[in-house]
Order: structure tokens, then C-alpha cells, then sequence
């Protein structure tokens, strides 16, 4: 299975109690002073889901060679799903399109954004992989540095504790109602190296966002099937053909194995989860991969 972002979550689930290290401050005195700051919150945290969105469909055009017709881009047709499931806007969505083609959408081209990927030893001996999409590296080169060296940590190879795969999330139509039929169904699809169900916590993720989608039922199983790379969208495209929904595609690195870290002690977990944190916080950051597990 390969190992994205929502892996720190299971890591750090059980060390929740690190955000209740500062107290917050009663303000019960002041009812506007908590309204004001409850909406600059909500504000921050839509602002966030808006730019992690547009990122991703800004990268889906990116990487499929310029391609804005979603009806000719598996990937960005997805990227543009996921959007509009968590409610972002179609101005946000048009203008990431045009980020990724490089357009102002007046004919005149804007600053040319490049896919970034930087390396980086964390917390703990915990290798970190961040992936990027700006238009100025030495600005974003500046701030993940910086993150790196808050956290004690430092930039330096890290690529070789990964290995670069393509990712296909998909549930599968009614009928393949058991695993067992699901694998018979894609055995005969080149390019799929494995398929597997998700681990429980991202199914029950799955299943919230598949209650709010008319078309999918809400008990189905989520699968993930890993590829090459360079196989990603057309696996996606013959899983689609094959009747499944693809609820996510893209290339990421999943950690081999064999170079998975246990992180040891609290205060390790803490400046982990607080570089993970940081980075995420990033505005050009897309994609962040730890090989930290949580055995």
C-alpha cells in the first residue's frame, strides 16, 4: 500500500493530547473576540483546503502535459471531484487549471510553476519526502529549510528509503461484492503490481466521503491498486472501463520496507508531528511522505 500524508494522522492519532499542551485562554468576557477568532480559524482552514485543492489540480494538468479538457485528463477529471466534494469553488478551480497550463486566461503567460521534490532527514531518524509545485524555488527551497532546521532536522538525500509508485484509489461496482471477485475482475488488466483493500481508517474515511456521493454506495470497500508510474493513468482509465470508481490517482513514494523507523519516545513524535505540520503549512507544498511507522 502506498504510504501518503494520511499516515501521520495514524501515527500521531494516539498523541492527540500534544495539542493540549498550551492551554487556550477563556475569553467568555468577550463574545466578539471569540466570534472574530473562531472565523479567522474557520477562514484559515478553508484558505488551506483551497490551496491543497488547487495544488492538486494545478500538478494534474501539469502532468498530463498541459491537458485542461478533464474529459481527456483521468487525473485532473479526479483532482476536480475531490474539489468540488469539499466545496471549493469554481473560480478556484479555474484558476488552478490555468496555474497548471501556465495561462492568466487573457492569453498572456504567468510565471511558470515546476514540480519540486526535496529530501530531508526529520525528528527521530525519520526520512521526509516534500513534494512541491512553485514558481519561485528559492523562496520554497528558504521555507522547507527552514522547517527542516526548527525541527533539528536537515535537507540531505533521502529518495533512496523510497520507491516511486503510482497509486490508484478506487471502489469497485456493486457486483464485486467480495475481495476474491475484485482480484479476479483486475487480473487480467496489465500495469497493476498489487491491489489491496485500504487499512481500516482510511476505509472508514472513504465511506464518509461515498455517503455524500449519490452515485456510490456508502458500505463500499475501497481498494488501492500500485503501478509504475508511467502506467498510472491508463490502469485508472481500464479500472474505470472495468466498471470501478476512482475515487483518487497519482504518483507518490512509498518506503520500502525494510526502511521503515519506529520513532522512540514522545518528544520525538511531538517535533516530528510539528515539522509535518510546518511543511504542510507551506503554500506550494503537495505532497509530503515520511518512511515513520506506526508498528
Amino acid at each position: 500500500m502506498l504510504v501518503r500524508n494520511r499516515c501521520l494522522s495514524r501515527l500521531f492519532k494516539a498523541y492527540r493530547s500534544f495539542s493540549a499542551l498550551n492551554s487556550p485562554v477563556g475569553s467568555g468576557h468577550n463574545k466578539w473576540s471569540s466570534i472574530k477568532h473562531g472565523k479567522a480559524k474557520n477562514d484559515a482552514e478553508r484558505n488551506k483546503i483551497n490551496n491543497k485543492f488547487a495544488n492538486q489540480i494545478a500538478m494534474s494538468v501539469k502532468l498530463g502535459n498541459g491537458v485542461t479538457d478533464p474529459s481527456m485528463n483521468i487525473r485532473l477529471a479526479t483532482s476536480i471531484e475531490l474539489a468540488n466534494k469539499s466545496n471549493v469553488s469554481k473560480k478556484v478551480i479555474e484558476n488552478a487549471i490555468r496555474k497548471g497550463s501556465g495561462s492568466s486566461g487573457s492569453g498572456k503567460e504567468v510565471n511558470a510553476s515546476e514540480l519540486c521534490v526535496y529530501e530531508g532527514m526529520g525528528p527521530g531518524g525519520v526520512a521526509v519526502v516534500v513534494e512541491a509545485l512553485t514558481d519561485n524555488k528559492n523562496r520554497t527551497i528558504g521555507l522547507i529549510r527552514s522547517a527542516f532546521n526548527k525541527a533539528s532536522g536537515s535537507i540531505t538525500p533521502t529518495l533512496f528509503f523510497f520507491d516511486k509508485k503510482g497509486y490508484v484509489t478506487v471502489t469497485p461496482p456493486k457486483e464485486l461484492d467480495t475481495e476474491d471477485k475484485v482480484l479476479e475482475r483486475v487480473l487480467e488488466i496489465q500495469g497493476i503490481e498489487d491491489i489491496a483493500p485500504v487499512e481500516e481508517e482510511d476505509a472508514e474515511e472513504a465511506e464518509a466521503e461515498a455517503a455524500a456521493d449519490a452515485e456510490t454506495e456508502p458500505a463500499s470497500p475501497t481498494y488501492e491498486a500500485v503501478t509504475e508510474p508511467a502506467d498510472t493513468n491508463k490502469v485508472a482509465a481500464l479500472l474505470k472501463d472495468q466498471g470501478f470508481h476512482i475515487r483518487d490517482l497519482g504518483i507518490g513514494y512509498n518506503a520500502k520496507p525494510e526502511m521503515a523507523v519506529a520513532v522512540q519516545g514522545d518528544d520525538a513524535l511531538e517535533k516530528l508531528q510539528k515539522l509535518t505540520a510546518a511543511l504542510e503549512d507551506i503554500d506550494e507544498v503537495t505532497s509530503l511522505y515520511t518512511n515513520a511507522s506506526n508498528a
